[in-house]
């Protein structure tokens, strides 16, 4: 993985990447690879990116979420785990929010296959 630039975004453009108007890190990852970045929080917690290999050239399989900024919990193999809490989102409601789930959500995977992209986007 390495840096492929900083700068400040005063436009925000999702199709490039640029999401918010703020300071902006570029990374690019290598094909074929297990990369992780972790960020340390300011309140000493971290956000954990894994980037999980894909077979297919050019395409990553997922990216594994995990932050230490949940409270803690047993998970059922007698772990501490910590609680996800996430929101999905579409213009005016949410689509889904981990919080009101019965069961604590302990990792997360965003699917970025290609395969994983099948459903036709509702109107």
């Amino acid at each position: 993985m390495k840096i492929i630039g900083q700068k400040h975004i005063d436009h925000a453009d999702l199709a490039t990447g640029q999401f918010n108007n703020c300071q902006h890190t570029f990374l690019e990852l290598e094909f074929g690879t297990w990369q992780t970045i972790s960020v340390k929080l300011p309140n000493g917690k971290h956000v954990t990116f894994a980037f999980c290999p894909a077979s297919t050239p050019g395409e990553v399989e997922c990216v594994d979420i995990h932050t230490t900024a949940g409270k803690t919990y047993v998970n059922g193999n007698k772990a501490t785990s910590w609680q996800q809490s996430l929101v999905g989102f579409t213009t005016g409601h949410d689509t889904f929010a981990t919080r009101d789930l019965k069961e604590n959500t302990g990792l997360v995977t965003l699917l970025l296959h290609s395969k994983h992209n099948t459903k036709t986007p509702a109107k």
